[in-house]
């Protein structure tokens, strides 16, 4: 018997000259099926190891697929010892007629032959004739080409009903959290044979607990968070990636979406370092197998610990003739035993690596304004929460290079070693952009590694108009670049540029059955171990959009945002305030209540029970909007702000993001309208709840009017 099945049965024929293979496909309720001649003498199981009996003992892993009709099946019973159903499957294609004698003998073969009512016996344990008795694990794995089609053309309609409705955002609910809970309360896995696990049903329940309110971020009315509508290529290219299915860890699982990422990468790093290095720099490290220009990750969080990562085993490597070590020792390095001093922190670990340097400890240096995977970076490094040294900001929320250096020289006083200076380019909360000249100057001048994180506002590098203001950015050692940002890719996509491509060495890990040293694996790199090839979406964008295209998009953004800070400087109802002149494409505005604004645009020094009312009356509104609003949608921050005698002081703030290519001037207009409307409303409740700071009285307890924090 020779080595076929279909979808996983051996389907013999005793003492036959044939043995039928199927792989069926859908053609409104009919099969069609190839035939595959086999050597009609071996009757003996050739396939070493094969129980024959296995798919009879396991129905659910071989049995036919309800999609695929089972009305045109016939099937022969076998009773050789007991064994399980043999099938033969009568043909009915055209194609295979001329292997048909004449219709006579072909009737006479299905006369012998038992009409299929079950694929499932009852001893299988499952009700026979259900639909999920027609069904298998394989079927899955095997999809005909009109069932996928008419899944396609199911979750095409979902897409657009999905992206057509802007409103509401469902950034925020009046709904019960607990009752939102409710619909996700399973923790047992289920069997396939329980109600709702067919796809239908499945995709049904989907659609109804999780699209339907899902948060419509690609609005163009949602102007509060970093996250846009996409180009619609986007959607069949993540179905393409998804049938490929490519791991970029390794060359034997991307055998050419390695080379794409790697070609990805150097658009990029030309982009940012374009300046500095040449046409023949990159035709020699593009494709480097020891060598990287830089590493794709999922998101910034990772690109930026990546980048301490490599800084920090730079700063710490090996050393011949330690500062501090009572005696040589020996280690092991590629399977040859050599004299040295300390074989770096990779190898020995932070604690012996700083006593052989001789610091005290360990300290990253960036502003206030750092973002909050910093803070992750030095507890996954072993420098500890205190190992982030944060430095005061100016009133428009950028570093102070002063400030900076009398920490740095403070702390190499104290013994540590500072491991990296950190630059932002576009902070997460206000958008602003760090003196990156300034900043790089200082980390040469000190011997330290400059890292930049451009995850939000790297892209206006493709700015004429704006890219001076990364001016000092090709000075950095490492930049942080997000994808799924503003360059519009899908989620999930950060990238990690080094200036110096021999940088990726310090970190560099190989195996034995994949990232060989001398393989071109990407995985020898990162961080991470399996990924996808998401690169391409970046790919297609730089290729698609073009650098001209995305300099529109970064221009038009920020341009959205700079009118937006002057309508509400200049409001007539003098309602609002901004708390800085915005450097990209990102504001901070309060809302002001009507007893404050004589003293709010007098610009006179506020209280501090005056500021929490307006941080107070800010909360409520943004909360209320996100779960009750109607023309849209902003999110909301607390920073500190400068008082009077430099005194720092914490404020809440509405935040709005303007990234949306579909976002117009309306848009936010109606979300700024609806925001004085609501004002209104709040300003007579805190009234009527005697809160301090409108009327004398007793404090009110915290408001209750919204579900949750946002």
């Amino acid at each position: 018997m020779g080595k076929e099945s279909m979808l996983g049965v051996r389907w013999v024929e005793e003492k036959a000259e044939t043995v039928l293979r199927a792989a069926a496909t859908v053609a409104r309720g009919e099969i069609e099926t190839e035939v595959a001649t086999m050597d009609s003498e071996t009757e003996t199981d050739t396939d070493e190891g094969f129980d024959e009996d296995w798919a009879d003992s396991n129905p659910l892993y071989a049995r036919a697929s309800g999609i695929q009709r089972i009305s045109s099946l016939t099937l022969s019973a076998a009773t050789s010892r007991g064994a399980s159903i043999k099938a033969a499957v009568n043909l009915r294609s055209s194609s295979e007629a001329e292997n048909d004698t004449d219709a006579d003998d072909e009737g006479d073969d299905h006369n012998k032959n038992v009409k299929v009512k079950s694929l499932i016996s009852g001893d299988s344990g499952l009700e026979s004739g259900s639909q999920r008795n027609k069904d298998s694990v394989l079927h899955y794995f095997v999809a005909t080409h009109d069932s996928e089609q008419t899944l396609d053309l199911y979750l095409s309609r979902i897409i657009t009903s999905f992206l057509s409705s802007p409103l509401p955002v469902f950034a925020g609910s009046s709904e019960s959290p607990h009752s939102i809970q409710s619909r996700f309360s399973k923790h047992q896995v289920p069997h396939s044979s329980e109600e709702g696990t067919t796809l239908e049903e499945y995709l049904n329940n989907v659609k109804i607990n999780v699209i339907d309110k899902a948060t419509r971020v690609a609005s163009p009315k949602q102007i509060g968070h970093m996250t846009s509508a996409l180009p619609y290529f986007h959607r069949p290219l993540a179905k393409l990636l998804t049938a490929m299915n490519q791991n970029v860890v390794k060359l034997e699982t991307a055998s050419t979406t390695t080379y794409l990422e790697r070609e990805t990468i150097a658009m990029m790093h030309n982009e940012f370092y374009g300046s500095v290095c040449t046409k023949s720099f990159y035709t020699h490290y593009m494709h480097s197998f020891d060598t990287a220009l830089g590493v794709f990750t999922s998101g910034g969080t990772i690109a930026n610990l990546t980048a301490m990562w490599v800084a920090r085993n730079r700063a710490l490597g090996p050393h011949s003739e330690p500062k501090m070590a009572s005696s040589d020792f020996l280690f092991e390095f590629k399977g040859r035993r050599s004299t040295a001093a300390f074989a770096g922190v990779d190898k020995e670990g932070l604690f012996k690596a700083l006593n052989v340097y001789g610091y005290k400890g360990a300290v990253i240096l960036g502003s206030r304004m750092l973002h909050y995977s910093f803070k992750k970076a030095v507890d996954l490094l072993g420098f500890g929460d205190f190992g982030l040294g944060l430095v005061d900001v100016d009133e428009k929320f950028r570093i102070r290079p002063d400030a900076l250096e009398k920490e740095v020289l403070k702390y190499q006083g104290m013994g540590y070693l500072i491991v990296s200076i950190i630059g932002i380019a576009g902070t997460t909360e206000t958008g602003s952009i760090d003196n990156l000249d300034a900043l790089a100057n200082i980390a040469r001048k000190y011997k330290i590694h400059f890292h930049v994180d451009a995850a939000w506002g790297g892209p206006l590098i493709f700015s004429r108009e704006h890219r001076d203001k990364l001016m000092g950015i090709e000075k950095a050692d490492t930049i942080t670049v997000d994808g799924h940002k503003q360059l519009y890719t899908p989620m999930g996509l950060g990238l990690l540029l080094f200036a110096n491509p021999t940088m990726a060495s310090s970190i560099r890990k190989t195996a034995n059955y994949i990232i060989r040293r001398e393989s071109a694996d990407l995985g020898q790199f990162t961080l991470e171990g399996s990924r996808p090839a998401g690169s391409l979406h970046l790919h297609a964008v730089l290729h698609l959009v073009g650098r001209d295209g995305i300099e529109s998009l970064v221009t038009r953004s920020v341009t959205l945002v700079r009118q937006m800070e002057n309508r509400l400087s200049g409001h007539p109802t003098r309602a609002f305030q901004t708390l800085h002149e915005p450097d990209t494409n990102i504001l901070l505005y309060r809302y002001i209540p009507r007893v404050l604004r004589d003293k709010v645009a007098a610009r006179a020094p506020l209280l501090e029970s005056e500021d929490e009312v307006i941080s107070e009356a800010t909360r409520r509104i943004q909360a209320r909007q996100a779960a009750e609003g109607l023309q849209g949608f902003v999110s909301r921050t607390r920073v500190q702000v400068l008082r009077e005698g430099g005194e720092r002081r914490w404020v809440d703030a509405f935040r709005v993001v303007i990234a949306n290519p579909l976002t117009t001037w309306d848009d936010v207009e109606g979300v700024v309208a609806e925001q004085l409307g609501i004002g209104g409303q709040i300003e007579g409740e805190m009234v009527d709840e005697r809160h301090s700071g409108l009327l004398a009285g007793d404090n009110v307890v915290m408001w209750i009017g919204w579900p949750f924090e946002i």
